[in-house]
């Protein structure tokens, strides 16, 4: 047996908003749409080689800090660009949670929010350092 994770899904306040924040940010596209009774809506957005899926279900509570919370913590995006695409999204006016930062030479890591609360962690990291981590099996940075 094999597995991997297919998809990350979020619930939406307005899921055309949500649609237009990962088209702009990340130049995801739409690869389907499901109309559900009472007005709900799924849809998933292609993201490189992942699924996002994007959930209107009605109202629902305001999301707590992922960060302060057990349970999903943030999903990644991974570039081969970090300061390109950290400055672009910038300029797009991308919600960053703080400056970049570089646990170790080699890898570079951001964090923001998108417009339901969700954090996203942008990455980039150089195959050879990650590799070499995994060889230790455990690291301390």
């Amino acid at each position: 047996m094999s597995f991997s994770i297919e998809h990350v899904t979020i619930r939406c306040r307005d899921i055309e908003a949500s649609i237009d924040y990962y088209r702009r940010m990340f130049g995801a596209q739409v690869i389907l749409r499901r109309n559900l009774a009472d007005s709900k809506r799924i849809v998933f957005l292609r993201i490189g080689e992942s699924m996002l899926e994007l959930m209107y279900m009605g109202p629902a509570s305001e999301p707590v800090d992922p960060r302060e919370h057990y349970g999903v913590h943030h999903f990644g995006i991974k570039t081969d660009d970090f300061e390109s695409v950290y400055r672009d999204l910038k300029g797009k006016g991308a919600d960053f949670l703080g400056e970049p930062f570089e646990p170790t030479p080699g890898i570079r890591l951001a964090f923001l929010r998108e417009p339901n609360g969700a954090v996203i962690e942008l990455a980039q990291r150089d195959p050879k350092v990650f590799q070499e981590a995994m060889n230790k099996g455990t690291v301390n940075w």
